[in-house]
């Protein structure tokens, strides 16, 4: 029996990152890494397999990551815990002093009839699942996507780059629609549609058609589309058994349950990445946000502080920073949106710009750039970000997030000193970032207590 100071189990981002950061802290501490897959993939990278990437393989995460970073990585599986002991699938067995738990989460599956036909593929991290999911694109005509979110977005448009019919299907009324206010959506589903992509929002898919191969969808208004492939993207759930199974705490739907040091109830035992429980920034609620950089933030802290604190920094809580690109067009959000700060009866202003992102505009590579933020209208606090225009999107909304989490309010982004180039940013005497905290601020002077709540996209909320 092999005996090691730290164990991680997940090979995802969360659990990489955090070996890296525990050998960086405690080098001289032995760690090891347990994971399930032979290969380990780049999550985010998934939908690029279809199209962009020539094959699965071009979106492998080395593990040269691991063994640059003195961890010994163990392809197995955890079976149980008894005490201090792992016992794995193949029968060998792992004792730790301390255990980081990063297992990912599961793609859920809707109850669909038929899902169970060839053809039909949900989004999973599997290298082999993969490229059979490429392998049937490459042979289909047309393709049913479900699930209008990120990764529903990004396969369309890698579908219809390689010449598909594509239809996808979303029960919202409009693309993106838990993190990016209604016209951002509306956008997305107006690129999309003048690239050839059929959208049909407000509805549902009841049933796969088909005997053994599916060839096509019913949806929730009767209508059919045929399609020899359909892709399921519906979102995801924490994967808990393992840690039910060990007796902590989980919440079957939101994940373990940690503190904000990402301990669980055992104090030798951490969680991290889409398998532990999240709490929003603003509300501390339960938020089901998961993402690959909050994973990494996560997998930073408990790196650092598995041994003694040596972070003295509380996870305080997920913000939802995320970035897509569609056609040409990149699209960025973190923080608020409208529709959710009127859920949580928010009293708020919003300021809008829009400029090209290169000066003069006419220089190669311009795009123009539209920003919406929103601030409290007491505080004057920024509390979200959405935009969208080029690839300076990306960074962006990093800038934007980092000004939310550290409470930046319009007059300190008013204040900002920039640094401006023609060929790389928006000028500075029309930087949009600037341009929409100003519109913001206008509008204090302007503030009228009761609006309707049509009016509230317009600027001002209805308070």
């Amino acid at each position: 029996m092999k005996t090691y100071d730290v164990v991680i189990i997940g090979g995802g981002p969360a659990g990489v990152t955090c070996a890296i950061s525990a050998h960086m802290t405690y080098p001289d501490k032995s760690i090891a890494l347990v994971r399930k897959e032979e290969i380990s993939l780049i999550p985010c990278g998934i939908p690029y397999v279809m199209h962009s990437l020539t094959s699965v393989d071009d979106d492998i995460m080395p593990d040269k990551l691991l063994s640059d970073n003195g961890t010994d990585l163990i392809i197995d599986e955890v079976i149980e815990k008894e005490e201090k002991i792992l016992k794995l699938g193949s029968g060998d067995e792992l004792a730790f002093d301390k255990l980081v738990l990063a297992l990912g989460s599961t793609p859920v599956t809707p109850p669909i009839k038929g899902m169970d036909k060839n053809g039909v593929f949900v989004v999973k991290k599997e290298r082999d699942y993969l490229v059979q999911m490429k392998e049937q694109g490459e042979k289909a005509n047309k393709v049913v996507i479900i699930g209008g979110g990120y990764i529903g977005v990004e396969m369309a448009d890698e579908l219809r780059k390689d010449g598909k019919e594509v239809h996808l299907v979303e029960m919202q009324d409009t693309l993106l629609p838990f993190t990016m206010d209604h016209e951002f959506g509306q956008k997305a589903k107006e690129i999309l549609e003048s690239a050839g992509t059929e959208i049909h929002v407000n509805c549902r898919v009841n049933t796969i058609l088909g005997d053994g191969e599916a060839t096509g969808v019913k949806l929730s208004d009767g209508r059919e589309i045929d399609a020899d492939m359909v892709i399921i993207s519906t979102g995801a759930r924490p994967n808990v058994t393992l840690a039910s199974n060990m007796g902590l705490a989980v919440h079957p739907k939101n994940g373990i349950w940690v503190n904000e040091y990402l301990r669980t109830f055992d104090r030798d035992i951490f969680a991290i990445g889409d398998c532990a429980a999240k709490y929003d920034f603003f509300t501390g609620e339960f938020s089901n946000v998961m993402l690959a950089s909050t994973a990494m933030a996560e997998g930073r802290l408990v790196g650092s502080n598995l041994f003694e604190i040596k972070v003295m920094r509380k996870f305080i809580g997920v913000l939802g920073s995320f970035s897509t690109k569609i056609g040409i067009t990149a699209f960025g959000t973190s923080g608020l949106t409208e529709h959710k700060a009127r859920e949580m009866n928010l009293d708020y202003i919003v300021g809008q710009a829009t400029a090209v992102d290169r000066h003069p505009g006419k220089l190669p590579g311009a795009s123009n750039l539209h920003i919406k933020l929103l601030f409290s209208r007491y505080s004057h606090t920024l509390l979200g970000a959405q935009m969208h225009g080029g690839d300076s999107v990306g960074e962006l909304v990093n800038m934007l997030s980092v000004m939310i989490l550290n409470k930046m309010t319009d007059m300190d982004i008013d204040n900002l000193q920039i640094g401006t180039h023609p060929l790389l940013t928006a000028s500075p005497v029309a930087y949009p970032v600037i341009g929409a905290a100003v519109d913001a601020i206008k509008k204090w002077y302007t503030y009228i207590p009761k609006r309707t709540k049509d009016d509230a996209v317009q600027g001002v909320s209805q308070k």
